[in-house]
């Protein structure tokens, strides 16, 4: 190979100071971060000193390029997008409770990524421990719908037409209301049942979502969305047995009212 071909790779400089602007960034955030833990623990816990220096480090922490996001790729988007907000809730509020464990010897950021990998593996297991075991699916295989493929039931390439009409009838039915009367304190709008809608028959996205109402947080939403959808399983398990029940003619119809 000539010279003049490979020289040009080796005399690009932006290169190198694009490599050095990036550490050099990276190293001004370190210690933004560890400025603002050790502030924090210079205060009593609730004051509003703390509150002040710990509400600062998260937003730094949320901006941070180097957070880290565990088994991207492995899930579908909109499932990885909730799993992940959720466990990066439970990372930021562990971190503002034990923000006294800060170790100053290590980078903040190095904390987060470890606590944020070990609560999405919480996060997962709960999920994939949590099936939906009553409600049958109408196929050949009588597969069974879990927690996690509830929500993107609508999505997978094994659903059938049928599947989704039902889903989609009882969501907007609501029999007993019960989907409707679940909403954030103080926003009636963001009920249970526009979000079940949204995110499994629209398939919106959070930040969609988000926008619609008003930019409520989508911590907020997320964290909603999965506390109510745990308490309303028993809610969907007794309707939508029901309904596959009578979409495959069975005998042993349970009572809607």
């Amino acid at each position: 190979m000539k010279a003049d071909l490979i020289q040009p790779a080796f005399s690009s400089m932006p290169m190198e100071n694009e490599c050095r602007e990036s550490v050099s960034s990276g190293n001004a955030l370190d210690q933004r971060l560890q400025q603002l833990a050790i502030a924090a623990t210079q205060h009593p816990p609730l004051s509003p000193q703390r509150q002040l220096a710990l509400n600062r480090l998260v937003n730094e922490i949320l901006q941070a390029d180097s957070l880290s996001h565990p088994q991207r790729g492995s899930w579908s988007p909109n499932l990885y997008e909730d799993l992940y907000h959720e466990a990066l809730q439970k990372t930021l509020l562990e971190i503002c409770q034990k923000i006294d464990r800060y170790n100053p010897q290590h980078p903040v950021m190095a904390w987060v990524n470890y606590l944020l990998y070990k609560r999405f593996q919480d996060v997962v297991e709960r999920y994939l421990n949590q099936g939906l075991t009553n409600i049958r699916q109408a196929n050949p295989q009588g597969r069974v719908i879990s927690l996690n493929e509830l929500e993107d039931c609508l999505i997978c390439e094994e659903q059938t037409l049928s599947d989704f009409q039902l889903l989609q009838q009882f969501l907007e039915d609501d029999p007993e209301n019960l989907l409707k009367n679940e909403h954030i304190r103080g926003y009636p709008q963001a009920n249970f049942q526009y979000l079940a809608i949204a995110r499994m028959v629209e398939e919106k996205t959070w930040e969609q979502i988000s926008a619609e109402l008003n930019n409520l947080s989508i911590q907020t939403l997320c964290s909603f969305f999965h506390r109510r959808l745990r308490k309303l399983i028993p809610y969907f398990q007794k309707y939508l047995q029901c309904r596959f029940d009578e979409g495959d003619g069975g005998v042993n119809h349970e009572s809607d009212s």
